[in-house]
């Protein structure tokens, strides 16, 4: 025979019934709190690669200085150097290779506001003599909002074929002979070869390569820039006004 339970004290089973219950859920793998994912670096590839001044050269390894501090940058034999330096007008001569940009007019002329030369290799002119990012498929740069629309920036990569006054012709592997107008305004800089040995200490330097996890850069090229009429260089990545005592470079404009 049983024995009618008072409701206060079927309230108080109910309620202690429902709380393990709740306990015993919250316990079980599906309420487990999981770790969110990391987020991607998007910032990664901006920091891959370096530049800035030169201040130091301990054998393979040179101690870069820029507007967000010391980079060290290593480099291996494989690592290949280029020297550019100003150039002029008179310097665009037939047989040299060249990377032009500039925009074209509403006559579909191209005039030129900056001019990159290097000497012609065995297998000919290519973009990629020029460095990374240097090729027909480069993209410009976005209009800023709320300002006017500017004109596409064109590129141009190929052999000069004929120089006369302000005016050349170049060969170029897909759209073939191009005319474009280069002003005295334009600015013309020239690359050529160079080595670890011509590394000095005050130069500009680009460094392409991958960073590692302490932030250094092994550099599978090197782009050497004397530096600027104050001895500072503008190199882009690492921007800004060489360590103090540092010997500066030749009075030419950065690169």
């Amino acid at each position: 025979m049983s024995v009618p339970m008072h409701p206060a004290t079927r309230a108080i089973l109910l309620i202690s019934v429902a709380g393990l219950a709740v306990a015993a859920c919250g316990n079980g793998p599906s309420a487990a709190k999981s770790s969110p994912s990391p987020s991607p670096d998007r910032g990664a590839q901006a920091r891959n690669g370096a530049a800035g001044q030169l201040v130091q050269i301990n054998g393979l390894t040179l101690i870069l200085t820029g507007a967000g501090g010391d980079i060290t940058v290593t480099y291996t034999a494989s690592t290949t150097f280029t020297r550019t330096s100003t150039g002029v007008l008179a310097d665009i001569v037939p047989g040299a290779c060249v990377f032009v940009t500039g925009r074209k007019d509403s006559a579909g002329t191209l005039t030129a506001s900056a001019v990159r030369l290097s000497a012609k290799t065995a297998s000919g002119c290519g973009s990629g003599q020029f460095g990374p990012g240097a090729g027909p498929g480069a993209s410009p740069r976005p209009t800023p909002s709320g300002q006017p629309a500017q004109p596409t920036m064109e590129v141009v990569a190929g052999e000069v074929k004929s120089a006369a006054g302000v005016s050349i012709t170049v060969q170029t592997a897909g759209s073939g002979i191009q005319t474009i107008t280069v002003p005295t305004t334009a600015s013309v800089t020239k690359s050529s070869a160079a080595s670890s040995s011509d590394l000095r200490t005050g130069e500009c330097l680009r460094a392409n390569g991958q960073r590692d996890s302490a932030g250094q850069v092994l550099a599978t090229s090197i782009t050497i820039t004397p530096a600027g009429p104050s001895g500072t260089c503008a190199t882009g990545i690492g921007r800004g006004p060489g360590r103090p005592g540092a010997n500066p470079g030749p009075g030419a404009p950065p690169g």
